[in-house]
């Protein structure tokens, strides 16, 4: 059967280590995977491409739609399978012929896989996210459309090893994986919104931390949830559109963020100051941004032990070169 060849040649992708953040954020695989291409029609024709996916997908296959242009045409593709071994896609592309009737060629598949370790991977399609667990396969969640796909973040899991959530669609969602449900936790406040946000859960899996926008000149805010979605409230930023949280982090074992907050507008901005805040919405300033001496803490800053590693951003007189100088700091000074 094809679905034993697709799955048994995925079974063995190699589990990548999570970063120093810890187990609540995927380590992203670079690949190179392969995939076969087995239609390309005309996209005014693309019904067929949707049944044959709408069919193989329904009997378990990870498959997939793209669009291309040739030629100044508009083309819609459908692909199967995901492979780190090109033998393995070839031996894939020979079943789908003899068994479905259906001519394809062996292609690179351009798709994400976010891996958490030994646990699972997550590959995210422009269709679909599909679960690859101890070499089982299935899909856990359909993108509305090709749009809805582009703004999924990065894949969050909770301390307890089988939720995950995620920003889509203007939406940040929550899957138990044991019950196969999905819940809607917060929505945009905007439509236009891409809402392709950093998220992250607490040390103990109560709270989801995130933030509501991302993009150059936008104001940006830090907020907090409990993990079902109730009392979402502002943590720190402010709507007046003069400063954004860039980027935060939790402390490993306490109910408390840091985040780097600074300009909402101007090119030249790297970073801002470095805060500490707790639910309560206490705020302690760590490093502060010096105008005068024209210094900024970087808005990538990571967790390692007991430490908390930074990077100060020092600017030229006329703004013109930046040089840098890495700093560490107690957690819990």
């Amino acid at each position: 059967m094809i679905a034993i060849a697709f799955i048994g040649a995925m079974a063995w992708l190699p589990p990548t280590l999570v970063g120093a953040q810890g187990p609540e954020i995927a380590a992203a695989d670079a690949g190179p995977y392969y995939t076969v291409q087995i239609l390309s029609v005309p996209a005014v024709r693309s019904d067929r491409v949707l049944r044959a996916y709408d069919d193989l997908k329904a009997r378990g296959h990870l498959v997939y739609c793209r669009h291309a242009y040739v030629h100044e045409r508009a083309y819609t593709r459908l692909r199967a399978g995901f492979f780190r071994d090109r033998h393995a896609a070839e031996a894939c592309a020979e079943t789908l012929r003899d068994k479905e009737g259906l001519h394809g060629f062996v292609t690179q598949a351009d798709l994400a896989v976010a891996s958490f370790g030994e646990a699972f991977d997550i590959v995210t399609t422009p269709n679909d996210l599909w679960l690859l667990s101890q070499g089982s396969l299935r899909p856990l969640y359909h993108f509305d459309s090709i749009e809805a796909a582009a703004t999924c973040s990065t894949i969050a899991i909770g301390p307890d090893g089988r939720t995950i959530a995620f920003a889509c669609d203007n939406r940040i969602l929550r899957i138990d994986l044991d019950r196969d449900t999905t819940t809607t936790l917060a929505k945009g406040q905007s439509e236009d919104a891409l809402f392709r946000c950093t998220l992250a859960w607490s040390p103990d899996g109560r709270h989801i931390a995130y933030l509501d926008r991302v993009g150059w000149e936008l104001p940006t805010r830090l907020w907090i949830m409990r993990s079902d979605g109730d009392a979402n409230r502002c943590l720190a930023g402010d709507d007046t559109g003069r400063t954004r949280v860039k980027s935060f982090r939790w402390h490993p074992s306490r109910l408390e963020l840091f985040y780097v907050s600074g300009p909402t507008h101007g090119t030249v901005s790297v970073g801002g100051s470095l805060y500490r805040v707790n639910l309560q919405g206490r705020r302690d300033l760590l490093v502060p941004a010096c105008l005068a001496e024209r210094t900024e803490v970087c808005r990538q800053f990571r967790i390692a032990g007991d430490q908390i590693h930074y990077r100060i951003a020092h600017f030229d007189p006329d703004y013109q070169e930046i040089t840098y100088t890495t700093q560490t700091a107690p957690l819990d000074p």
